[in-house]
């Protein structure tokens, strides 16, 4: 799922003077502008999917209040958290690449910082300036999409062709509702439920919605469903043998499992064979029989009449107690917070384009109608070494630097 986020922009600084005898032009007391709210994304134990976002795209913070006079600093931004459930994978739409995997309920990762509130006109005053009308304006948002996508975290996965009975399991062995009806994905998002084995034991199940021959490759509801299974454990294989050969139905699921990701044909899988209260005895026979060859202990089930549950439950149990519960974290590749570089391009003769976010914010920041705010930026550029830089890239006295939507003529102080 895509959503935009955006931060809320810094509150403008103040220009004011307070009127006080002897002090040039009564003093300048004007105020800083407030922080603007930033965007965050956390990790909740009690949401189970992401179906609350689908009708709300946008997530934005509120901007910082603007300074006032007598030294009045404007009111800070509030910041903006997106609730989503633990195990959701937090990516960059463009590249795809992981930002953070929430795997513990608290974690938060910041998707958009808030813009510093800009500073009054009381702060810029020095030995030399005794009176300044500059003050900085707030600094700009952040407006950015993400890709929150979400792979549940279960012990067990329930796993199986549509309409195999998944849900009707789910639904005995634990306190879960799923929709349970007769015809294919009934189950739109994975249901979890919380099996009680016995006083001692228990685990999380999860019924993983219908798959299909070809779901890897995306068809039916293909890959959306696939990447749920990745963190469980152990696999609960419910074959249905109403829908055609038992082991054939049973190869189609893990051939797409081999087709999305081969370390997932490692898992331990218990094989339940459901439907069996309508078996006959011979049939019952020749699957056991066809199981046997490939040497897969096959189980009888019948979830709408309870039978066999137990046993299959004791053989979850028992492989689970032999896997650690330690999740593995998606590994971090890309900041959403990029570090700062500066680059500088050539637009044309006489015209460079200067990239840097760190300069590029803080021009944002100044009021150029003012006649000392020039100044101010050109101090800017000596003390951080800008000048030095364009230089070094070959750019003369007179040549037109642009940055971020102003441009500026170069002035070569030496």
């Amino acid at each position: 799922m895509q959503v935009r986020v955006i931060s809320g922009k810094g509150g403008d600084g103040h220009s004011s003077f307070r009127r006080e005898k002897g002090v040039p032009k009564g003093g300048p007391d004007g105020g800083d502008g407030g922080r603007g709210g930033s965007v965050y994304v956390e990790a909740d134990k009690h949401l189970a999917t992401l179906i609350d976002l689908y009708h709300a795209r946008v997530y934005r913070a509120e901007p910082g209040g603007k300074g006032q006079a007598s030294n009045m600093h404007g009111r800070d931004g509030e910041d903006k958290i997106i609730i989503v459930p633990v195990g959701t994978v937090v990516k960059d739409p463009k590249t795809g690449k992981v930002i953070m995997d929430l795997i513990h309920p608290g974690e938060k990762i910041l998707v958009a910082r808030g813009g510093r509130g800009g500073r009054g006109n009381a702060r810029f005053t020095s030995s030399t300036r005794q009176a300044p009308r500059f003050y900085e304006k707030g600094e700009p948002l952040e407006e950015r999409d993400i890709v929150l996508e979400l792979k549940i975290l279960a012990d067990a996965g329930i796993i199986g062709l549509a309409n195999a009975g998944k849900s009707t399991l789910l639904s005995k062995i634990s306190k879960a509702h799923p929709k349970i009806a007769d015809y294919p994905f009934t189950t739109l998002t994975p249901v979890l439920g919380i099996v009680k084995y016995d006083d001692e034991h228990s685990f999380v199940a999860a019924d993983i919605p219908g798959l299909i021959e070809g779901a890897a490759k995306g068809k039916g509801l293909g890959v959306d469903f696939l990447r749920h299974i990745e963190r469980t454990r152990v696999y609960i294989h419910v074959v249905d043998p109403t829908q055609g050969k038992a082991l054939d139905i049973y190869n189609i699921i893990n051939k797409e499992l081999g087709a999305y990701d081969k370390k997932l044909l490692a898992r331990p899988q218990v094989v339940a064979v459901n439907k069996s209260d309508l078996l006959t005895d011979e049939e019952k026979k020749q699957i056991k029989k066809d199981f046997a060859k490939k040497k897969i202990k096959a189980e009888f089930i019948s979830a709408r009449e309870n039978i066999g549950l137990e046993k299959v439950l004791h053989e979850v149990d028992n492989i689970l107690k032999d896997i650690p519960r330690d999740i593995e974290r998606e590994k971090q590749e890309y900041e959403i917070i990029d570090r700062d570089s500066i680059e500088i391009e050539k637009v044309e003769d006489g015209i460079y384009r200067l990239n840097s976010r760190k300069v590029e914010r803080f021009t944002a920041m100044l009021d150029f109608n003012n006649q000392e705010t020039l100044m101010v930026f050109r101090q800017f550029l000596k003390k951080n070494g800008i000048n030095d830089f364009l230089k070094e890239k070959g750019v003369q006295d007179g040549d037109i630097i642009v940055i971020g939507e102003k441009d500026f003529v170069f002035e070569d102080e030496e």
